[in-house]
């Protein structure tokens, strides 16, 4: 048990990390998003398939059309939170994205008939109201952009967890297979990224020099071989060991964490602006609150199972 908690808990906190480290290189040297991201997928992926071990490149995961899926999961997902951070606030984001929670108990119910434990959906309640409150002090409420937005989101990162749960080469006990895995999901993700920029008009929007310079290249390469690729194995394996309930009730954690690094940074002088909210934190201190008893729920329910009558 104490293995998949500590990959579990690695792969939140490199998550943590890399959203940390994304946010203050994008502020302070004022990279384009869209190319530092790509560059990060290209750098990951690319390490990730070399590092699987094979004497000739093992190309089975792209013949996969899960894989594909997959990356259409990803890139959906990404571009709709990219897209809610231009009306919230990385913690808002955060907490909006809390009801992954729920949403990922319901379609493991009905994909997998593995039904939610006695009790959890106190939890669940407790997230949900944590999320009221934030949804209705938007402008328009509930038909704010930003909440259909992260629905959307959500759903492709739910879809995209139970999916990679029972992908073939993620449920491989060869670390190999599963480094390959990962880097093909990178590559897929960006070859999928550049062909929604050329159809947006090309890459050279806002001017080739703008978006491809060396400390783009330089930084994206440095944060895709050390934080993007590890996160991305780490949730991958995490996913697998724990299940994609489990694993997306952790990730709940990401916007309290997140915030800590995003303070920290402030306070180091590595940003000058900071988003922080008291009210908001404390909405994301309420959904830590319910996802912690959910996952006591569940403990509690396996305890029962696995303990005999007398």
């Amino acid at each position: 048990m104490r293995t998949p908690v500590a990959i579990t808990l690695a792969a939140i906190l490199s998550w943590t990390a890399l959203v940390a480290a994304s946010r203050v290189l994008l502020l302070r040297l004022g990279l384009d998003p869209w190319a530092f991201s790509f560059v990060q997928l290209v750098a990951g992926g690319t390490v990730l398939l070399a590092a699987g071990g094979r004497k000739r490149l093992d190309l089975t995961s792209f013949h996969r059309p899960s894989t594909w899926i997959l990356g259409v999961f990803r890139v959906l997902s990404a571009a709709s939170y990219t897209a809610v951070l231009a009306w919230v606030s990385v913690l808002e984001a955060g907490v909006l994205a809390a009801v992954n929670v729920p949403m990922v108990a319901a379609a493991v119910w009905l994909a997998f008939g593995r039904r939610p434990a006695r009790g959890e959906w106190l939890g669940h309640l407790a997230i949900g109201v944590a999320i009221l409150p934030l949804v209705a002090g938007l402008d328009g409420g509930i038909r704010h952009p930003a909440v259909g937005l992260m629905l959307l989101n959500e759903v492709c990162l739910v879809a995209g967890s139970l999916m990679a749960e029972r992908h073939p080469d993620n449920l491989s006990t060869e670390p190999g297979a599963r480094l390959r895995f990962t880097g093909a999901v990178l590559l897929v993700t960006a070859a999928l990224f550049l062909a929604v920029r050329l159809a947006q008009g090309g890459v050279e929007g806002g001017g080739a020099d703008a978006a491809w310079s060396w400390p783009l290249l330089i930084w994206g390469t440095v944060v895709g071989v050390t934080l993007r690729a590890p996160s991305m194995v780490l949730s991958f394996w995490s996913t697998r060991l724990v299940g994609a309930q489990n694993y997306m009730a952790a990730a709940s954690l990401l916007p309290v964490l997140g915030m800590m690094l995003e303070q920290a940074a402030y306070a180091g002088g590595l940003i000058d602006v900071s988003r922080f909210r008291p009210e908001t934190a404390l909405l994301a201190l309420g959904v830590v609150g319910g996802t912690l008893l959910v996952v006591a729920a569940r403990i509690r329910e396996r305890r029962t199972a696995v303990t005999p009558p007398r």
